[in-house]
This record gives C-alpha cells, sequence and structure tokens, in this order.
C-alpha cells in the first residue's frame, strides 16, 4: 500500500519525478509508473495501487486536463477521498476539479526549503497519517489528525440540521424549520458566506463530523445543535464549532415558548456573528406568530424550496392560510409568490392567466414591501416576464442578486436565463457560484451542464454528470439531464449506466414517450424513426403555426439541418413575445438552440441567425451589445450578419 500515488501526464514527467524524489526524500513510499517491473499488468497494477494509495497527488497540466487517464485517477482518487491535487503550470482545471482546494506549485524547482512546497507536504501528510501511514520522514511533526480544510480568507459557515431531541419523528421538520431560520438571518443580516440548506442539511447523524462537513463543502465553520420540545416550550441547543482545529468557538441553551420562537433564532444568528466577529443586521420580523401557523409554514418551506417549476400543488394553499393568519410574516409571502409563480409556468394553476399573474404579483410586493432583501419574490417576478423579454428577467433577477448576493437559487435562476441568450460562459460563472454556495443543491448542480454543452465541452459536461451518479443520491432532474446529455454525446456505455440508476417508479422530468424515441433514433442511427419525427414536427407546425425549440433543435442533433431550418423559417413564435405564452422548448431551457451537439452546433450555419431574429434574441445582441459566445467562433462574420437581418426588418423586440 503506498503512502503516494502521483497522477500525472507523461510529457510531465520530468516535473513527476521531481515531485517523486522530493517525497521519497521525506520518508514517503511513492507509486508512479516507472516503478512498474517488466512482465506487470499495467492496468492492473496502477489499478490497485490507485486504490489502496492513501494519497493521491495529481499534478494538473495543460496536459493532464485533457488527458483520459489523468481525469479517470483524480475522479476515483476523489470519490475515495485520497485526491490532492497540484498545478504545476497555469491551466484550467477540469469543471468538477474547480472548487477542489488545489496547491499552486507553478515553477517549483524541487528545493525542499520551499514555503509552497512544504504547505503541500504538510497536506499530504494528513492525508497519509489519516489513512494509518507510518512513514513520516527524519524529524517530520505527525499531525494525527483527519485530513484539514486549506485555510480560506473568509469565513464560510455552514447551518447544519438540528437533531430532533423530541422523541416524535413527525417534529423532526421542526427542528429542520429552526434551523433554516436561523441560516436565513445569519445569510441575510449580515456580508457573511453561508451554504445553502440544500447541502447543509443532508449531512445528518455521525455525517455530521466537523472534518467531514469540512471536505465536502469547503466550509470553514459549522453551526449544529438540537431541538427539544415539550408542548408549547422549546430547548435549542446550539455550538458553532471551527473545522480547522474542530474546537468549539461558541455554545449556548435556549428555553423559549414557542411564541417567541423568532427571537429565538434572532438570539441564535447574533451570537454566532459575534463569535465569527460579523456584524448582523437587525432582522425585520413579525410581532407573534401562533405556533400552529408556524408549523404549517416549515412544512411548506420543507416541500417548495428544490426548482420553482416542480412546487407540489399543495404547497400554495398551506401558504395562502399562513398569510392569512400571519400578514406581517415575509418569508411566507416570498414563498408563496414563488409557489404561485412555479404553477402559473409550469401549466397546473387552475386560474385563468391574469388571475394567476395577480396573485403572483400581490404575493412578491408584500414580500419586498415586507422585506426586499428576500430573493425568492424576484425570481417570481422574473418568472412571469413573456419568454422574450430577457433584458426584463435579467433585470429583475440582477436587482435580487444585489439584495441577496450569496443566495444560491437566484445565482441558479440567473444562470439558466443568461444561457437563453447565448451568454454560455457567464452562465458557467454564475452557476459555479451558486455550487460554490450550495454544492449539493440540485437545480444548481443542472444549471452547470448546459454552458458546458453550449460551450462545446461535452467530455466535462460528461464528468459532470458522473459526479451526480455517484452520489448516494440523485434528483430525477439530474438524473433525466444525465440520459439525455450521454445520448447526446453518443456515449452509450455512459448512458447505460445512468438509465440503471432510474428506479421503477422514478417519473423522469421531461423523460416522455417522444424523447425516448428520439434518443432511440440516435442510438440506432435510425433514419427511418428520424424521418418520422421530422414529419411529426411538420404536422405540429400545420396544426398549431409553431413547433417547439427543442424540435428544431432535435433534428440538427440529427444532422437535419435543411429540414429544421425549413420548419424555423416557416414557424411562427408570437408565443414568445406574450406574458402568458406557453414555454418555447417543452419545459426543456431554450438554450439547447446553442448545445453543439453531436454534429456541431446549429449556429455553425447562417440560417441560425434569421431563427434568433424570429426569437428577438438579434433586437437583444444589438440593443445590449452583448454578443453571444457563439458569435467568435462560427465560419462567418455573426455580428455582419445579425445586423442585415435587423435591416431586414427581421428582429422582433421583445
Amino acid at each position: 500500500m503506498p503512502d503516494v500515488f502521483l497522477s500525472y501526464n507523461r510529457e510531465d514527467q520530468p516535473v513527476a519525478r521531481r515531485f517523486a524524489e522530493a517525497f521519497q526524500s521525506e520518508g514517503l513510499e511513492v507509486w508512479w509508473d516507472t516503478t512498474l517491473r517488466a512482465g506487470e499488468a499495467y492496468d492492473e497494477v496502477t489499478e490497485a495501487a490507485l486504490k489502496t494509495a492513501k494519497a493521491v497527488v495529481v499534478l494538473w497540466s495543460k496536459k493532464s486536463v485533457v488527458s483520459r487517464w489523468v481525469r479517470a485517477e483524480a475522479t476515483l482518487a476523489e470519490r475515495n477521498k485520497t485526491l490532492v491535487p497540484v498545478m504545476i503550470e497555469p491551466c484550467e482545471r477540469p469543471i468538477m476539479f474547480e472548487l477542489t482546494q488545489t496547491a499552486d506549485l507553478c515553477g517549483w524547482d524541487g528545493s525542499t526549503p520551499h514555503g509552497g512546497w512544504q504547505a503541500f507536504l504538510a497536506d499530504v501528510r494528513r492525508f497519509v497519517q489519516a489513512k494509518g501511514g507510518a512513514a513520516a520522514g527524519a524529524g517530520a511533526v505527525v499531525l494525527a489528525m483527519p485530513p484539514q480544510p486549506t485555510a480560506v480568507s473568509e469565513p464560510l459557515l455552514a447551518v447544519l440540521a438540528f437533531d430532533n431531541l423530541s422523541g416524535d419523528p413527525e417534529l423532526a421538520y421542526f427542528s429542520d424549520g429552526v434551523s433554516e431560520e436561523i441560516l436565513d438571518t445569519v445569510a441575510r443580516g449580515s456580508s457573511l458566506k453561508v451554504i445553502g440548506r440544500s447541502s447543509s442539511f443532508q449531512f445528518r447523524g455521525a455525517d455530521k463530523a466537523a472534518s467531514r462537513v469540512a471536505l465536502a463543502l469547503k466550509a470553514s465553520h459549522l453551526l449544529d445543535g438540537s431541538v427539544r420540545r415539550s408542548g408549547q416550550r422549546v430547548r435549542v441547543s446550539a455550538h458553532l464549532v471551527d473545522c480547522a482545529s474542530e474546537t468549539t468557538l461558541w455554545s449556548d441553551r435556549f428555553d423559549r415558548e414557542l411564541t417567541d420562537v423568532f427571537a429565538l433564532q434572532d438570539e441564535i444568528a447574533a451570537a454566532v456573528a459575534e463569535a465569527l466577529k460579523v456584524a448582523l443586521a437587525p432582522a425585520k420580523r413579525p410581532h407573534t406568530i401562533r405556533p400552529g401557523t408556524y408549523e404549517v409554514y416549515l412544512r411548506a418551506l420543507e416541500m417548495g424550496t428544490a426548482h420553482i417549476l416542480f412546487v407540489p400543488d399543495a404547497v400554495v394553499p398551506m401558504l395562502e392560510q399562513v398569510t392569512a393568519e400571519a400578514p406581517a410574516f415575509a418569508a411566507a409571502w416570498h414563498l408563496l409568490a414563488w409557489a404561485r409563480a412555479g404553477l402559473l409556468r409550469s401549466g397546473r394553476s387552475a386560474q385563468g392567466f391574469a388571475e394567476a399573474r395577480a396573485g403572483v404579483m400581490e404575493a412578491a410586493e408584500t414580500a419586498l414591501r415586507l422585506d426586499p432583501v428576500g430573493g425568492r419574490a424576484y425570481v417570481a417576478l422574473a418568472f412571469l416576464q413573456p419568454y422574450a423579454a430577457r433584458a426584463a428577467r435579467e433585470t429583475l433577477l440582477r436587482r435580487g442578486m444585489a439584495a441577496n448576493p450569496n443566495d444560491s437559487h437566484i445565482l441558479a435562476y440567473m444562470s439558466s436565463t443568461t444561457a437563453t441568450v447565448g451568454h454560455a460562459q457567464v452562465a458557467l460563472d454564475y452557476a459555479l457560484r451558486a455550487y460554490e454556495l450550495d454544492p449539493l443543491y440540485d437545480f444548481g448542480k443542472w444549471c452547470i451542464n448546459m454552458p458546458l454543452r453550449c460551450l462545446g465541452r461535452y467530455q466535462e459536461a460528461l464528468e459532470h454528470c458522473d459526479a451526480w451518479a455517484h452520489s448516494s443520491r440523485i434528483d430525477a432532474l439530474l438524473l433525466s439531464s444525465a440520459i439525455t446529455t450521454a445520448g447526446i454525446a453518443g456515449d452509450w456505455a455512459r448512458f447505460d449506466r445512468f438509465i440503471a440508476l432510474k428506479t421503477p417508479d422514478q417519473t423522469l422530468p421531461l423523460f416522455n414517450d417522444d424523447h425516448v424515441r428520439f434518443l432511440r433514433n440516435l442510438r440506432a442511427d435510425d433514419r427511418t424513426g428520424m424521418q418520422a419525427d421530422c414529419e411529426r414536427m411538420r404536422q405540429t407546425l400545420a396544426e398549431t403555426g409553431t413547433v417547439p425549440l427543442n424540435a428544431i433543435t432535435t433534428l440538427g442533433y440529427y444532422g437535419m439541418y435543411d429540414e429544421a431550418y425549413a420548419l424555423a423559417e416557416q414557424a411562427a413564435f408570437d408565443h414568445l413575445f406574450r406574458a402568458d405564452g406557453p414555454m418555447p422548448a417543452e419545459g426543456f431551457t431554450p438554450a439547447i438552440i446553442f448545445d453543439h451537439g453531436r454534429h456541431g452546433s446549429l449556429a455553425n450555419d447562417p440560417r441560425f441567425v434569421r431563427l434568433c431574429a424570429k426569437l428577438g434574441l438579434v433586437s437583444y445582441w444589438l440593443e445590449t451589445d452583448q454578443w453571444p459566445d457563439c458569435a467568435d467562433e462560427v465560419p462567418y462574420d455573426f455580428r455582419a450578419e445579425a445586423r442585415k437581418v435587423a435591416a431586414e426588418g427581421l428582429a422582433r423586440h421583445a
């Protein structure tokens, strides 16, 4: 069992040798492929060494980041919690490792007195010691502790779900709700970065160890505690832990009547802020809220926060009850605006559009009057805009980000919105910010995938999907995206692995009969099936006067560009400019028109610009002078073509 496994590209062997010799001089046993003996089976020996190594040191360089071998070794090491990466020259790391703390030893000449080397060596020793390694080297200090997070320049707080000690499993949601409110109070009342509940609330029981949370979420501090309720009394115990030293910075116990639950949350949040030396603005709270009303809100919160379009129908009447009984409770109004907008835009509202829209506006305006910092109301208002009103949608989301810059929900929806105007790199940046703040938030993870595909970085998108598949749970939206990405890329081995993850009772969003047939046509290269799909799209055009954007993109995936643009030329897209217009891509993100696909991007054909003019995109680009990423990649003058179609009067305005 080696102490260190070196993963590197063959062309970086001189640098790898430098690392190997430096580790060996410190008494660490190193495995790298020069140690293979003649006649040994390369794959078997390498895999065995990789799996048993206590620390896997990956040398990132311009060559290794594109090496499938190095990526695979890094992925396995990440899964085994043995990954210790280091950059040996400036490069862009694979997307799934961009947020992994990585040492920078670019230009290191092998000298052991080097400060950066000593810090990196200490990190490697921690991993080795955590796995029971004995080799510490002459005079070395043995750190008998689990791997520690590298110090961060500013605190990153993880608020864990408080334990329910009431003996009643039905009250688990109440414990989570108390934790949620404390998290929200700290995040909104200060500049402190707080990891979203989608991530931090996944750590329960034995998983709550500070070292485990720090490694998984990159948190510098964690707040944990317990809730015990008896009738109308509640006792909350809380403690704040420094993850690097695993020492408790603050702890206290609070006994209150349930009518004082908001005051209790504010007290705990203020104590945490003081312990971290962060100023905390006072929260605006309703004067009173009946305990039963608060419990209904907590149940709705637990049910309705994942994705705005998948909010359960039952959430709206629950929140309507809460806001009727506690009209000054801002958080309930924010969530009600969010839920009503989700039902309206997903086509599940029982009301007419005008009436349902008025309900969203009422909830959002009330929420922002009571609490301008909340983010969900801004997302709800953005969803009310016509699909072609991209500038208006962005403006609303930017207001939300200005009010609450560390809200992972707003960042994720901003990512999704910017992707629809072809700004894939910007969308990826927003998605990565959301991921940093809430690494286990499913919609945030989904938002990383589409920009990567639009940038033509399919291999990274698939590796990102692999990371989802290896997690303990995979959301239905993520699984649907992973299956589709693998199918479009023609990676049928991955496709089969992802399909096998679907449980018999699981319904995948967007994974309907038409979509399954499309993927089967791709797999079998079934030209007859492709032509049949094309004919169905022509029938849809004849019956409705339009076609969904995902239908046009589907023909592009087939390589049937002439057929795709013939449909686009005849189709009208007036519904995109109406507030009550249906989804432009049947639930798929409209950003798919920028997807690179297996046969290349639709944008490579100048007819793409004419399609974009009909969608209102050309007018957006001309008015904002913010051009899509593809403008500099296509084999023609994209900007000149856009100005040409605008001069012809084809560019629609939102």
